[in-house]
């Protein structure tokens, strides 16, 4: 799930679909993001199967997802998201931060995770970079997360261990086109030999192996 996510149109906002249950966060999220130039809300959804209906015709770049759904799990939106938008990012939000969640966000591929206890500023702006290629998920969560992931990868050359580093740090491509100064395709091909090599399905799922392995530092 590498990568800028598309925007509505060049240099427009980042289109944005929200599944969640309780119409009062609906809501509030939708006249939250609403205000940010950067994003769209093209739609919202209150079930999994309302979402499969729509998303044909939302085509989202990002979607916002809570955890429990009436008819499943936030983490199923990932594969009915791209299914029609294959370069679709998925963000969590849940008031569950148990590890198993976190888990369950990292196997589906979701591009991060957020609790909904952080403040709307915040949130518009960590779906912002979720749209520029980041991945995102609170510091404070990675060594738990880490303790409950058992694999570790092979060894990485020392640019693609930079590249680790960078992702950790919720560094999107254009940061580290920038930062390195290499190009996008270089960044994008490193970030896939990454992935390749760690077996990771998601960056967030690279970072959280990193971790665990030692190829990261996060202090």
């Amino acid at each position: 799930m590498g990568g800028e996510a598309q925007r509505s149109e060049q240099g427009g906002p980042y289109r944005v679909a929200i599944v969640d249950d309780h119409a009062m966060v609906l809501d509030g999220l939708k006249t939250v993001l609403g205000v940010n130039r950067q994003l769209e809300v093209v739609g919202t959804a209150k079930t999994l199967a309302e979402f499969r209906t729509e998303v044909e015709s939302w085509r989202p770049a990002i979607v916002v997802t809570d955890y429990i759904l009436p008819d499943g799990r936030g983490t199923e939106v990932v594969a009915l998201a791209q299914a029609v938008v294959p370069e679709a990012r998925v963000l969590l939000i849940s008031g569950d931060e148990r590890p198993a969640v976190m888990e369950d966000a990292i196997a589906s591929g979701c591009a991060g995770f957020m609790s909904k206890n952080v403040g709307t500023r915040q949130l518009a702006d960590t779906i912002v970079n979720v749209g520029r290629g980041a991945t995102v998920f609170p510091v404070e969560l990675h060594g738990r997360i880490a303790n409950h992931t058992m694999r570790s990868g092979p060894a990485l050359t020392a640019r693609e261990r930079e590249v680790l580093s960078r992702l950790a740090s919720a560094e999107s491509v254009g940061d580290m086109v920038e930062g390195l100064g290499i190009s996008e395709h270089t960044v994008r091909n490193h970030v896939r030999n990454v992935l390749a090599k760690l077996q990771a399905r998601s960056q967030l799922d690279a970072v959280v192996i990193g971790v665990k392995s030692g190829l990261v530092d996060i202090r």
